[in-house]
């Protein structure tokens, strides 16, 4: 059995009602947008408390919706809560019988439960070796991803990411040997991509030294693995940019066309403005943003790093080729043109389109 979550009587309801408001959904059901592989059946049953919340998903509501579990009065009972002598005996029994059997009957049982579904049927996992993909897709977790000890989630913009995102599934597919998730939420124009593996999670933690939870908070960085391989660090960089980053026009009219990486933990901004000092492309720096507003310099980026992400490379090939300098806005237009929906990604200008 799963570890459980205990709450005083109306306060397991009470902790739902503010993951809702907390979350900005309209009901309970749009929870399940945020990828959770919870049956609607038993989400109602959480909150009408005739079930506990199982440690995990209480964790994970805990940290999407930012509420600190330490200020909740709530018990945690074992994983062996439910059994009693009497049910040890008799299962000992049953096991020697039937041990096929009851083999069997178990794995069916996590198949079709809850949590079985989340850990069960994306269980087996590629053998993972660090390459230039996998540096890219770590980039990308640095840039926009939320990980937890059971899933890793990466947000973007629905409006403009929606090919990106599933040339980032197409990409996890490749890396791991596994499906993940594409959703959306209309409200807010937030899309998802979530990827349902204790393994994976496990991976990054054990492997590159990336925590779970607030990377601000855990300082996470490139790791040096990836930071010593000059490879895997152009990769890495592609990710963070391609989720993080800004190319595009600035300054009155579009005088200026800018490249520009931020993020709030001073750590990755420091990793990232060294290397591209050193790679001849940055230019500027403060406590929040890296990058260049020399058009030569931008013109680098696309040779040596390029982008996987329809939004930067319309913006920065329709002013390299036409002088265009497009509004955000006017992006999405460009996707379904023949030279965009044919390019091999990634993108660098060296490849040529």
């Amino acid at each position: 059995m799963e570890e459980r979550v205990l709450f005083n009587k109306g306060d397991q309801r009470r902790f739902l009602n503010l993951v809702i408001l907390k979350l900005n959904c309209i009901s309970l059901k749009n929870v399940l947008q945020f990828g959770f592989d919870i049956p609607y059946s038993t989400l109602k049953n959480y909150y009408s408390e005739s079930l506990s919340l199982p440690k995990f998903f209480f964790d994970d509501l805990c940290y999407l919706a930012k509420i600190d579990p330490f200020t909740l009065n709530v018990k945690y009972l074992e994983k062996n809560w439910g059994q009693v002598k009497a049910g040890k005996k008799g299962i000992k029994t049953l096991e020697k019988k039937y041990p096929e059997e009851i083999k069997k009957w178990r794995d069916k049982a996590r198949k079709n439960s809850p949590v079985g579904k989340l850990n069960y049927n994306l269980k087996e996992i590629k053998s993972v070796v660090l390459n230039e993909q996998l540096a890219e897709f770590i980039g990308v977790y640095l840039g926009d991803g939320t990980m937890t000890n059971y899933f890793i989630r990466i947000s973007g913009d629905y409006r403009y990411d929606l090919s990106y995102f599933k040339y980032l599934q197409n990409l996890v597919f490749e890396i791991f040997g596994i499906t993940s998730k594409i959703s959306w939420e209309n409200k807010n124009n937030t899309i998802y991509l979530t990827i349902y593996s204790k393994k994976i999670c496990s991976l990054f933690q054990k492997e590159f030294k990336l925590k779970p939870g607030n990377k601000i908070v855990n300082q996470s960085i490139i790791p040096e693995r990836i930071l010593n391989n000059h490879t895997f660090l152009l990769a890495c960089i592609r990710g963070l940019v391609d989720t993080d980053g800004y190319i595009g026009r600035r300054g009155r009219g579009g005088s200026q066309f800018c490249l520009q990486f931020t993020s709030h933990n001073k750590a990755l901004l420091a990793q990232v403005y060294d290397a591209g000092k050193n790679l001849e492309i940055f230019t500027f720096g403060d406590s929040r943003n890296v990058g260049t507003n020399k058009w030569i310099k931008v013109v680098r980026f696309f040779e040596i790093i390029g982008s996987s992400n329809l939004r930067h490379i319309v913006r920065f090939y329709e002013k390299f080729h036409s002088n265009n300098t497009l509004y955000q806005r006017e992006v999405v237009k460009y996707y379904n043109k023949k030279i965009y929906k044919d390019l091999e990604l990634p993108f660098k200008l060296s490849s040529g389109v």
